[in-house]
């Protein structure tokens, strides 16, 4: 997860050091492809050459949507016979009918369909060229493989071009999966050249498929020296840390570090210094950051002869006196060159993000007077780019304003010619919109611009990087393209996952083998990954080399059901891609609320004042926050200093409460006072606190809680990561599961030798585990939610039956609402976790506590058909760290099929929460709706003796749209 903390993320994340497979040219099918058109689908279909014919790729899908090849055969009739023969092991077809393609040549198409699961495909011969063509693939690709035959056979002409960024995911894992399945070194190249581009389109999960397999093809070279896989192994680690996976890059860095000093590549102590400044940066380490790239900038600096290391450039192409032909010809030079303007860059983009803009300005004057010594560097788009960008944002921060927009507009243009429609392109368009000073049009314009691309590689910015484009269309009128623009700053990742669990269970809907065919899909691919971490942790741990090769054959296993499951989803799905989206239109938005029902939309950046959306009745309505950013944080931090701790003994602090409700909503109060309903989407600081603890009158007494008025108050409230979340939920009809409750809880306390040998690496974790206390209201409340949905003894798992592979075990479709009554705990609390995890019971027979922790892997191999999971547990929503809108935990139970969750976001006593837990299933049996059974829930609990504090009563909270 990307953090919102980085301001000039983009100056960080893309700025790699090119590795040494940058020096080697890209192979045509990792880097260009042809263009064929478009499915029926809308996906653009493109082609990759290989051998005598080729692959057709449409839309994100990773397993070709066509192949075609050249054969030996007297005319169609007969291609068509030799075709049906070699797809009978996984195609049905009917016999060949003759027909005509490419404007009257002879073809012979055959129907068919897959003999796993059903799905339409086809199969074609056709003559073109004085050659007989083969095709086969799913139904939509059928026009782009006859526009195929005619590009590979010369009939039809086609233009390569630069493969589009949002192409390059699917490119990688093709070139991995076949890494795999031939161990062919000579994809070593190719992968490494992917895994650059990649990156610097700034597609780290795509980098990081292309990378691993590369890592892999150079461990399995027999008696290679280990030190060659350093420069994978770094650029890896990069990945990683750019996805926000720091514990996961950490450690491979620690093993980059040990193959450093043995590396054959002089480079690689200035990489590894230069990677480790930049992993700093990416968790805000401004300081290590700083150090360590100044570290890499002096190992760099070393192989750099002084001329041009002073980067004082002379007449006539020479640096201070030196010949650049001379070192044009020594590539560690040049690269260490290279590494040395990246390293400068980098410090600029630090000391920008740190305030310290004079000293940025001076890095990056620098990085570009270094950059014109550098042999190639300027005419490489990328690197011309990367420093446009550095240098517009030094600019911008000492106020050079006319100088930062030439800047900016500089590294639009190369980003367009490198990486085009990417996110580094988008981006930059972004820090120009925020330099005009010709007003509103001139920053609409860049700021259509940059929301578009974003749009189609469904990825996000920052608050502060939308906030000027926001100003822009709100002052031009434009108030439906602000309210998209506002989207892109909620949580992409959450957003992308809930549309994607949305519209399985859609399709599942209508026809349950689609469901399968997603599921199935979406299990390969997850199962890949599982194993491409599994194998390199062996390699961490000094495994066999007959251990690692078992873990190559079940990767090449796993590469091909994978594409198997990709091509059937094809067939059975071929729109699927094109319902999961990020950014919902308003119109669709109003059109997915019910009547009364009010969508509030925050944007909340760091710095200066955002807007409210309120989409009601078929209207939008805007208007400023009546605060800054660091003053709402301010305001938040107050009243949850009144809450957090569950116990209700400290004084509530109305007053901020009521502040920050006229803060967020004054400007909209009249469109907000006619709703009966609310879905309230969350920015920043607001992710952390639930809406209905707003309090909405003056309160009789700042600090305290008696007679003040709540949100709660006035109408139920549910809360999601976003409005396209909105759209696709409501998408999907209610669980037709036929049971209705299932419950877990009351652990055990896990045994202190237990945990002890979880972490032996970090007792205080293991005492942290075996600390929890048995909760004492948790099979009370499972009894109880039991008596009320009229389920049987045997629906709840308590106790020693209370395991992580209970839960697994369980046939979850079967239940409308699946409840957990136990702990939470944050990566925050127990720091040995990289992610936050439900506490049950450990294993009779131990040996460890691996049994006590259900974390978001062991959900996303669940699959639910539920209305509700009810997590009755501490923090279950995250706190105050909730990061992307929803703990990992809760973006994993919508990925399981969860159609809305009831989560926490601070500590609860137990007690109070059994009886909200139970109360609010009570009201769902009579009809509620989830927020609406909460909200009765809630103000049951203030009502009883001891309940009234919002610490008892106001931290659940409904997360869906049902």
């Amino acid at each position: 997860m990307r953090r919102s903390s980085l301001a000039l993320l983009l100056a960080l994340a893309g700025c790699t050091l090119p590795p040494p497979s940058a020096q080697v040219a890209t192979p045509a099918d990792g880097a260009a492809m042809l263009d064929l058109g478009r499915t029926a689908a809308g996906d653009a279909c493109r082609l990759a050459r290989s051998g005598t014919g080729g692959d057709v790729f449409c839309g994100d899908w990773t397993a070709p949507s066509a192949r075609i090849r050249a054969v030996a055969a007297p005319d169609a009739m007969a291609g068509a016979a030799l075709l049906s023969t070699t797809l009978a092991s996984r195609l049905d077809c009917a016999a060949p009918r003759a027909t005509r393609v490419l404007g009257g040549q002879p073809a012979a198409l055959m129907e068919c369909r897959r003999r796993a699961g059903g799905w339409p495909a086809f199969a074609l011969a056709a003559e073109s060229g004085g050659r007989v063509w083969q095709a086969d693939g799913v139904l939509p690709a059928l026009p782009a493989a006859e526009r195929a035959i005619g590009v590979l056979s010369g009939r039809l002409s086609a233009e390569a071009a630069p493969l589009p960024s949002d192409a390059i995911d699917g490119v990688a894992a093709r070139l991995a999966r076949e890494a795999f399945a031939t161990g062919d070194l000579g994809r070593y190249e190719q992968l490494m050249a992917v895994g650059r581009d990649a990156n610097q389109a700034e597609r780290f999960v795509a980098a990081e498929t292309a990378y691993r397999a590369a890592l892999a093809l150079q461990e399995r070279v027999p008696g290679a020296d280990p030190s060659g896989r350093f420069t994978p192994l770094v650029l890896l680690a990069l990945q990683l840390s750019n996805q926000g996976r720091f514990p996961e890059a950490e450690a491979l860095l620690t093993r980059a570090a040990t193959l450093a000093p043995r590396a054959a590549d002089p480079l690689a102590p200035a990489m590894l210094a230069h990677y480790r400044g930049l992993h700093a940066a990416n968790q805000g380490e401004d300081a290590a950051a700083l150090a360590a790239l100044g570290r890499s900038a002096t190992l760099y600096g070393a192989l750099v002869p002084p001329q041009a290391r002073s980067g004082r450039v002379a007449p006539r192409g020479s640096v201070a006196g030196l010949d650049l032909g001379g070192l044009a010809v020594d590539p560690i030079a040049a690269r260490a060159l290279l590494g040395l303007v990246e390293a400068r860059r980098n410090r600029a983009a630090v000391l920008s993000r740190q305030g310290r803009h004079a000293e940025a300005a001076e890095e990056a004057e620098a990085a570009q007077a270094l950059a014109r010594a550098a042999p190639g560097a300027e005419g490489s788009d990328l690197i011309a780019a990367r420093l446009a960008r550095t240098d517009g944002a030094a600019a911008a921060g000492i106020g050079r304003l006319a100088s930062a927009d030439a800047s900016f507009a500089r590294a639009a243009v190369r980003f367009a010619r490198g990486v085009p429609r990417s996110r580094p392109y988008a981006e930059t368009l972004l820090l120009r919109a925020a330099q005009q000073q010709d007003g509103a049009p001139a920053t609409a314009a860049l700021c259509r611009e940059a929301v578009a691309v974003l749009r189609v590689l469904r990825e996000g910015t920052t608050p502060a990087r939308i906030a000027p484009c926001l100003d822009a269309f709100i002052a031009g009128g434009a108030t439906g393209e602000a309210f998209e623009a506002a989207q892109l700053s909620q949580g992409s990742v959450t957003t992308t996952q809930i549309a994607s669990a949305a519209a399985r269970l859609a399709a599942g809907a209508r026809d349950p083998a689609v469901a399968e065919a997603l599921r199935a899909k979406d299990d390969a691919e997850r199962a890949l990954v599982q194993l491409y971490r599994a194998r390199d942790a062996a390699v961490a741990e000094g495994a066999a080399a007959a251990e690692l090769a078992v873990f190559d054959r079940r990767i090449t296993q796993g590469a091909d059901v994978a594409a198997q499951a990709d091509a059937a989803v094809q067939a059975a799905a071929p729109g699927f891609a094109q319902l999961v989206q990020s950014v919902a239109s308003a119109e669709e938005v109003l059109a997915a609320l019910r009547p009364g029902e009010a969508l509030v939309l925050s944007t909340i950046p760091p710095r200066g004042r955002g807007w409210s959306f309120i989409l009601l009745d078929g209207a939008i309505n805007v208007a400023p926050l009546g605060v800054d950013g660091a003053q709402v944080a301010a305001l938040v931090s107050r009243v949850r200093a009144g809450v957090e701790d569950g116990s209700g003994n400290a004084p509530f602090d109305a007053a901020a409460a009521h502040d920050l409700h006229q803060a967020l909503f004054a400007g909209v109060a009249a469109p907000l006072g006619r709703a009966s309903a609310l879905v309230a989407v969350a920015e920043g600081p607001m992710l952390s606190l639930p809406y209905g603890i707003l309090v909405t009158a003056p309160p009789p007494q700042p600090r305290g809680h008696a007679g003040a008025a709540f949100l709660l108050d006035r109408l139920p409230i549910s809360h999601l990561p976003a409005p396209a979340s909105l759209v696709a939920l409501r998408r999907v009809t209610p669980s037709q599961a036929p049971q209705p409750w299932i419950g877990f809880g009351a652990p055990r306390p896990v045994p202190v030798s237990y945990a002890a040998r979880s972490f032996p690496a970090a007792p205080e974790c293991g005492q942290g585990l075996a600390s929890l206390a048995a909760l004492r209201g948790a099979e009370v409340e499972l009894q109880a939610a039991a008596l009320v949905t009229g389920s049987p003894p045997t629906a709840s798992r308590t106790g020693a039956a209370f395991t992580a592979q209970a839960v697994r075990q369980a046939d979850l479709r079967s239940y409308r609402t699946v409840h957990f009554a136990t702990h939470g705990v944050l990566p925050s609390e127990l720091t040995c976790l990289t992610e936050p995890a439900i506490i049950a019971s450990t294993a009779a027979a131990g040996p460890d506590a691996a049994q006590a922790l259900i974390t978001s892997g062991t959900i996303l191999d669940l699959q639910l058909d539920a209305n509700l999971v009810l997590l009755s547990a501490c923090n279950s929503g995250g706190g105050i760290a909730a990061g992307e809108s929803l703990s990992t935990l809760a973006r994993a139970f919508f990925f399981a099929g969860a159609r809305s969750l009831m989560v926490t976001h601070w500590y609860v006593d137990d007690i109070a929460a059994a009886r909200v837990g139970v109360l609010t299933l009570e009201a769902m049996q009579a009809g509620d709706a989830p927020a609406v059974a909460l909200r009765k829930a809630q103000l049951a609990q203030r009502q009883a003796e001891g309940g009234a504090h919002p610490a008892q009563w106001a931290p659940f909270a409904v997360l869906g749209a049902l």
